[in-house]
Formats: structure tokens, sequence, C-alpha cells
């Protein structure tokens, strides 16, 4: 490990421990539900926190009901990024919650609310880091760089052009490594990739009580058509070699995540539409899988002669993932063992993120790397309070060890 030692890591983010929480409480009590708020007020918020801790801090936007926050410490192009998404997804139930979702409640240790651990804890460690690194003097300020940027439109299939993807475009991330900082209990060096399809099937409506249709002299049942399009499609099975870091993860297809159709109950259906989640190994090659697809849909019509269909790839994600034995994988190991006491699994996520883009610009980037929490997406999300400067001191001693390695 480098020259700052543990101790001092630890007592120098101890002391923004109740700031810390604090600004985190006042995140997650401005809702910014992907497809019903904007971020703005979140991003402008992480900026305002910036500005008072000393930091140049400012909005960054393509769309400017929609800014991402950056903040950064440092000149030099020897850089390191801490990201984070700042939309979340819907609260869902609230009768389902213990405590209301934009709450931020506060109860045995932990921090309950919709953004908490997906992904606004994050944010919070990755601001009170650079502060810390401030006082500490940490990185060589004309050489090297620490970014933090709160961006936007992740929750809608992180493939959006207006948060992490607009910054890389834009150059605003100049990095040697990044760290996206999702909660978790492992060292996640990639994810998964995705392919989530739209399939509508096309029939003929008649009358249900017709002869015509008892006959089958007329008409076309667009929903049994998909349910059995669906049912051979969940049968579908793909070979794929082990990947290091995957090797609890596979190739996996869910048919019907959502489906509708039909217009009236007396009527045969006319059309019905389901979508496909899909989800892939880093370098397994899409294409094979669409031919697949496609054959499946082709053999069920060739069964039903009157059904039309129609597929179209509504996200495409690939899977992407840095080297098991990386540096930053494994400076990153070292560390929660060092602050946690447990070496921390290296290993991919099952779900998707916008690391892909990261590490297709070259950037080494942790996929998910963070404070301890959980039920992101669920009822009851949460965070762990005491990892809050934990993780602050792990990402400040990663992010100079790494800088600063031979």
């Amino acid at each position: 490990m480098n020259r700052f030692e543990i101790k001092d890591l630890l007592v120098e983010a101890e002391q923004y421990a109740g700031q810390m929480t604090s600004f985190l409480q006042d995140l997650v009590r401005i809702p910014s539900v992907n497809g019903r708020d904007t971020e703005r007020a979140v991003a402008e918020r992480i900026v305002e926190e910036g500005k008072k801790l000393g930091l140049k801090s400012t909005l960054v936007a393509k769309d400017n009901d929609r800014p991402n926050a950056f903040v950064a410490y440092g000149n030099g192009n020897n850089g390191f990024a801490l990201i984070g998404h700042i939309d979340t997804v819907a609260e869902g139930k609230l009768e389902d919650w213990t405590s209301q979702p934009f709450e931020a409640a506060i109860r045995g240790g932990k921090m309950y609310g919709r953004g908490t651990a997906d992904n606004k804890a994050g944010i919070a460690c990755g601001l009170y880091t650079m502060k810390m690194m401030q006082d500490m003097e940490m990185i060589d300020l004309e050489n090297q760089q620490v970014i933090l940027a709160g961006v936007v439109d992740e929750e809608s299939g992180a493939c959006s052009p207006l948060g992490v993807r607009y910054l890389l475009d834009e150059g605003y991330l100049n990095a040697k490594g990044a760290i996206y900082a999702y909660a978790s209990d492992i060292v996640c060096i990639g994810h998964r990739g995705l392919l989530r399809l739209e399939v509508t099937t096309y029939g003929e409506s008649v009358h249900a009580g017709l002869a015509t249709w008892h006959n089958r002299d007329e008409g076309e049942n667009a929903v049994t058509g998909l349910a059995e399009i669906l049912v051979e499609l969940e049968k579908m099975k793909i070979a794929t070699s082990p990947y290091p870091g995957f090797e609890h993860l596979g190739f996996t297809i869910t048919p019907g995540t959502i489906i509708s159709g039909g217009d009236y109950a007396s009527i045969v259906p006319n059309k019905s539409s389901a979508m496909v989640d899909i989800r892939l190994l880093p370098g397994q090659e899409k294409e094979a899988v669409m031919e697949k697809v496609n054959n499946v849909i082709e053999n069920v019509k060739k069964r039903r002669a009157g059904l039309g269909t129609e597929i179209v790839l509504k996200v495409d994600i690939p899977g992407a993932a840095i080297p098991v034995d990386h540096p930053l994988a494994l400076i990153a190991q070292d560390y929660t063992e060092a602050i946690h006491g447990r070496r921390w699994e290296i290993k991919g996520a099952g779900p998707g993120n916008e690391g892909y883009m990261l590490i297709g610009a070259g950037i080494p980037t942790l996929c998910g790397f963070g404070p301890i929490g959980g039920n992101p997406h669920a009822p009851n999300e949460w965070v762990d309070i005491q990892s809050l400067t934990k993780t602050a001191a792990i990402y400040a001693g990663i992010i100079s060890e790494f800088l600063n390695r031979p």
C-alpha cells in the first residue's frame, strides 16, 4: 500500500461522517425518478456541496433540463473518475415500504430510501473522498486529477446519450481509471451485456363466437401465437465458454417480462407484444444469439401460416470487463481487506450498467464498487451508514495508489 496509512485515511474520513450522512439524506429527499422527474435539483445540490467543500463544481449538460454534476480536484492529465448516476427507478407501492421512500429515514444503522444504494450513496462517498484527498494533499495537483460525475438517465437502459456518453464524447472524463460507485460487497470488474427485444405478433380479428373461427376458416390468434414463441424462446440454449470472473453467470433469456394483447373479450386478438430480456457474457456475439431467436420465430410461423411478426431491438448493451488480475481490481481488494476485514471477491455482475462505455473508451473501470447496501429497485432500499466513511477511505487509498503506481 502507499504512504498514507489506513488509520489516517479512516480518521480523516470519519471527521466528515455527519456531513456525508446529511448530504446523502438531502440527495435522497429530492425525487429523481427516471421518466417522471428531471435530475436538475439533485445535480444542483451536488454542485452546491462541492463548492462548499472548495472543489471546482459545475453543471454539464447536453439537455439543459437534465444536467450532469461535474466536480474536479487537480489539473493534470493523469486522472481518476468516480461515477454515479443521479436518477432512480420509481418507488413502487408505498405500503410496501416501512418508511416513506423519499424520507431518508435512519434506523438500526441504515438509511432507507429510493436511490440510497443505487446510486446516491456512491455520489456522497465520492464527493467527500475528494475533500479528504484535498485535506491530506494526496495528489500532485499539476499532474493528477480526481473527477466526480453525477450522471443522468442511466435507469432508462444504461445507453443514454445524456450522461456518461456525453461526458466521454466531450472530453470531460480524462481518466486512467474509474469506479462506478454502486453499493456492493464485491470488487466488480464488469457486467454482462443486455439485449432487450420487443416481439410483436400480428393475426386476424374475428368474432370468437362465429363458425368461421370455430372451423378456422377465418382469424389468427396473435396472443397464442406470441405465447408459443415465448415458450420456445425459453427453451433456447446457447453454450458459452467460462469467462474469468463470470463463472457464476452465463447466457440467460427471459421471455415475456412485459406482455400485452387483445382488444375485447369476444374478439380473436389481432396483435400482441412482449418484451424479451437476454443477458450475454462479455465477448459473446449478439449476432449468433439473434440468429437463433429468429430461427425460433420462423419455426413457429411455419406452424401458423397466418401469423405475422416483428422484432424491435430496444436496448443493446455489450458485456464488458477488465481482467481479474488488473491492478485496479487487486488494489481495491487490498483495501477491502484492510478496512472491512474481508478480502472482497473479484467477480462480474449480472445486470448491465454504463461501465461498458468507460471500458470501451479505454478507461479501466470497476463497474460497481462502493458502500454496503441492498434492495436496489425494491422496497426498503438501504445503505449502511458506517460504510460511507469506510468507502471514502477506500476510494482515497485506491485512487492515490493507482495513480502513483510504478
